[in-house]
């Protein structure tokens, strides 16, 4: 009550399984959205996989009794719990999903059905980023910023999946791609420091947690993998290909999305890892110093 106190409840033990089904059920639906406009079927099947069979069944273990977690989904759960209104759009994206895909394999799929899957696609995506944005008492989670930054992370790796998937395929589609995967690349950079910056000006225990990403426990994790491997690397083999105009090998361009997607799985465990408790009691009152 009076110390900055890290929540452990969504990362440590059981915890770990949550911080899994955010990132698998967000990097899904973003394939399966991506996928869907550039027309390729791999690319959906495999968003459609990761969200439901990785991402949804790591949900279901974190939930402790997935034969029970129904009950979340067909009470009233919805109207104040984030938990059961992201199971409502990861549940019926995965049902519209799958009926998009047989209709596009077998015969034609209709243009509402498909914008109907990619509408709940883009819920599943931001839905992360809610569900911890509504607890008022962890300050870097309680930023408008983070379901932004999370539906940025969502389709930046969606555009990964969907690269991988059609690999080698035609120039044209493979340049847009790439054209817009590094215009997520910039907003991804952006966001992110704007985020940790701002996140600065909202009281002590907020402070605690950005020293603890930048300079503290996760220092290295997040200068490594996050800075390093996600956004420089990425960012110099961007401007090498402009500056020399040559396209990027395909070896190469797999490495950088596999790095790509351990950056945005490392940032998301720091954001976990770093979340703290604001203190009930003031360190004023108790002449406490806190750290």
């Amino acid at each position: 009550m009076v110390y900055h106190t890290p929540q452990r409840e969504w990362i440590e033990k059981r915890g770990i399984l949550l911080w899994l089904a955010f990132f698998f059920i967000e990097l899904g639906a973003g394939a399966f959205f991506i996928s869907s406009i550039f027309e390729s079927t791999a690319g959906m099947l495999a968003g459609w996989l990761l969200c439901g069979v990785l991402g949804g069944g790591f949900h279901l273990l974190y939930l402790g009794h997935p034969s029970r977690s129904w009950r979340m989904v067909i009470s009233a759960g919805w109207k104040t719990s984030w938990i059961s209104r992201g199971l409502y759009f990861v549940s019926l994206s995965l049902v519209l999903g799958v009926i998009h895909l047989i209709l596009t394999e077998w015969s034609s799929s209709a243009l509402g059905l498909m914008i109907a899957a990619d509408i709940l696609a883009l819920l599943a995506i931001i839905y992360a980023g809610f569900a911890m944005n509504f607890i008022n008492g962890i300050s870097l989670w309680n930023s408008p910023l983070l379901p932004v930054l999370y539906l940025v992370l969502g389709i930046w790796g969606g555009l990964g999946i969907t690269l991988m998937t059609l690999l080698p395929s035609e120039a044209t589609t493979l340049g847009n791609l790439e054209l817009w995967s590094r215009i997520f690349l910039l907003a991804f950079i952006f966001l992110v420091f704007v985020y940790l910056l701002s996140i600065r000006y909202q009281g002590t225990t907020a402070r605690v947690s950005v020293r603890q990403i930048i300079t503290g426990r996760w220092a290295i994790l997040f200068w490594v993998m996050v800075v390093s491997l996600a956004m420089v690397l990425p960012l110099a083999v961007t401007l090498s290909n402009w500056v020399a105009g040559l396209a990027i090998p395909a070896t190469l361009l797999y490495i950088v999305i596999i790095l790509e997607l351990m950056g945005d799985l490392a940032l998301r465990y720091c954001i976990l890892r770093s979340g703290f408790y604001r203190p009930l009691i003031p360190a004023s009152v108790t002449g406490i110093t806190t750290h």
